[in-house]
């Protein structure tokens, strides 16, 4: 597989994780635990068989750094509300 595919793919996902993160500032913590422990079970999971190959590889590890990024990103993209005076 072509590295500027992978290098594209990685960081498109990276950067939809950023842009959830902006856009979804008010959700609850335990979104993002469940997030976190997605990835990490995705992340840990054996190929399934018969799908095991390059652009298998590619699309679970997109979907297991949306996961991530979004789980560990939430303290980053907190929104603090404030009071009006």
């Amino acid at each position: 597989m072509n590295s500027l595919v992978v290098f594209v793919t990685y960081t498109g996902a990276f950067v939809f994780a950023l842009l959830l993160l902006y856009g979804l500032r008010n959700v609850s913590w335990s979104w993002h635990l469940l997030s976190l422990v997605a990835a990490l079970g995705i992340g840990l999971m054996p190929p399934l068989e018969g799908f095991a190959g390059p652009a298998y590889d590619l699309v679970v590890g997109a979907i297991f750094l949306v996961l991530f990024v979004w789980g560990l990103g939430a303290p980053l993209f907190h929104h603090h509300h404030q009071v009006a005076h």
